[in-house]
C-alpha cells in the first residue's frame, strides 16, 4: 500500500498526547526528573527520548505485523501468554487509575478557576466520551488538531523567556557519571509507557508502511524532545524560585497579561483531556473483548464511575497510584525493548 504521511503525522500526535500530560505541560515532571542535573541534563533527555522512541516504534510495528486490537495481544508477544494474562489485569487497572487521576485533576483545575471541583470532573467525562464516540478516528482528529497548537505555545513559552525573561545565571552541572544518572532517563522513558502501549497497540490496521511508523515515533520523540530540553533549560535559570510554584510553567509567564495566563489554564486542562482520551481508550479497547456491548457504552460507563471516585483528590491518588505502578511500567519497557533482540535469536 502507498504511504499515508498524513496517517503517521495523526499517529505522531496521538503519541504526543497520550505522553504529554498535565505533568510534562506543566513543567513538573521535567524539573523533578533532569533539573537537578544541571545543563548536562539535556544529554539525559536526548537518551530518555531515543529509548521512548524506540518503544513507540517496536509497539508500532508489532502492532501493525500482528493487526493487534487491543494491548494484550502485544503483551503475548513480548513477554509470552503466561506471563501477559498476570500482567493483563495490572495493566487495565492502572489505565483506570491513571486516567481517575487525571479526572481529579481537572477537577482541580476547575476549582483553581473558582468553580466546583465536581463541575471539574463531568466536563472532562463528557468531552472524554464526545471524542471517543468516534472510536479510533476521534483521538488521532482530536490529537492531529490539538497537539500542534500546544506544543508550538510551549516552545514559544520557553524561547520567549529564555531571550527576554529576566533570568539568573544556570546552575553548574552536577558533577556526576553518566551511568549513574541513565536509571534517571530510563525511568522518564518508562513514565506513560503503558498508556502508549495501549493506545498504539489498537492502530495496527490503520498503518499501511513502515514509513508512517517512522513519522511516527520520530516524530512524537523529536516533538517531546525538544519541548523537554527548551523546559529544562528555562527551569535551570530560575530555579530559585521552583520551591514557590506547583505548577512550574507558572513561574516562567509570571509576568503574562491575565488573559495569556487563562489561555496557559486552558492549555493545561486540554493536557490533561488528551491523556485522559488515551487511558479510557486503552481500556475500552481491552473490556470490549470481555463483554458483547458497543464500545461507546462501555466508555459512557467508565466516565460515569470516573466523576464520583476523583472526589478522592488530586495529590491523594498522585502520591499512591504512580510509585505503586512505577515497577510495573520499567518492566513493560525492559520487554519492548527486548522484544526485537529476541527476535533475533
Amino acid at each position: 500500500m502507498k504511504p499515508n504521511i498524513q496517517n503517521g503525522l495523526k499517529i505522531c500526535f496521538t503519541i504526543v498526547g497520550t505522553n504529554i500530560g498535565a505533568g510534562f505541560a506543566s513543567g513538573r515532571e521535567i524539573w523533578e526528573f533532569f533539573g537537578s542535573y544541571g545543563a548536562k541534563s539535556t544529554l539525559y533527555i536526548v537518551i530518555s527520548m531515543t529509548l521512548f522512541v524506540v518503544c513507540s516504534m517496536v509497539v508500532l510495528w508489532i502492532s501493525w505485523k500482528q493487526q493487534t486490537d487491543h494491548y494484550y495481544s502485544v503483551l503475548t508477544l513480548i513477554m509470552g501468554e503466561r506471563v501477559a494474562r498476570l500482567f493483563d489485569g495490572l495493566i487495565l487497572l492502572y489505565l483506570l487509575l491513571s486516567t481517575l487521576v487525571m479526572f481529579a485533576g481537572s477537577g482541580a483545575t476547575f476549582s483553581q478557576w473558582d468553580m466546583s471541583f465536581l463541575t471539574g470532573s463531568a466536563v472532562l467525562a463528557l468531552a472524554v466520551w464526545v471524542v471517543l464516540f468516534r472510536d479510533i478516528e476521534g483521538i488521532k482528529s482530536l490529537n492531529y488538531l490539538l497537539m500542534p497548537c500546544l506544543t508550538v505555545i510551549l516552545v514559544v513559552v520557553c524561547l520567549s523567556f529564555l531571550v527576554h525573561g529576566d533570568v539568573q545565571p544556570m546552575s553548574a552541572a552536577v558533577d556526576m557519571e553518566w551511568l549513574s544518572v541513565l536509571p534517571s532517563a530510563v525511568t522518564y522513558a518508562a513514565l506513560n509507557v503503558i498508556p502508549l502501549m495501549a493506545v498504539l497497540a489498537t492502530m495496527g490496521k490503520q498503518i499501511r508502511s513502515p514509513l508512517e511508523i517512522g513519522i511516527a515515533g520520530i516524530g512524537s520523540g523529536v516533538c517531546l524532545g525538544i519541548v523537554a530540553v527548551l523546559y529544562n533549560l528555562s527551569l535551570l535559570r530560575i530555579e530559585h524560585l521552583i520551591p514557590q510554584y506547583d505548577i512550574p510553567l507558572f513561574a516562567l509567564i509570571d509576568s503574562y497579561s491575565p488573559f495569556w495566563l487563562a489561555v496557559i489554564s486552558v492549555l493545561l486542562w486540554l493536557a490533561i483531556y488528551t491523556t485522559a482520551v488515551s487511558g479510557v481508550y486503552g481500556a475500552v479497547f481491552r473490556i470490549s473483548d470481555w463483554v458483547a456491548v458497543p464500545r461507546w457504552l462501555i466508555t459512557l460507563s467508565i466516565v460515569a464511575v470516573m466523576i464520583p471516585l476523583s472526589q478522592l483528590g488530586f495529590v491523594t491518588l498522585v502520591q499512591v497510584i504512580y510509585p505503586l505502578y512505577g515497577i510495573l511500567n520499567l518492566f513493560v519497557l525492559s520487554m519492548i525493548l527486548l522484544y526485537p533482540l529476541s527476535r533475533m535469536r
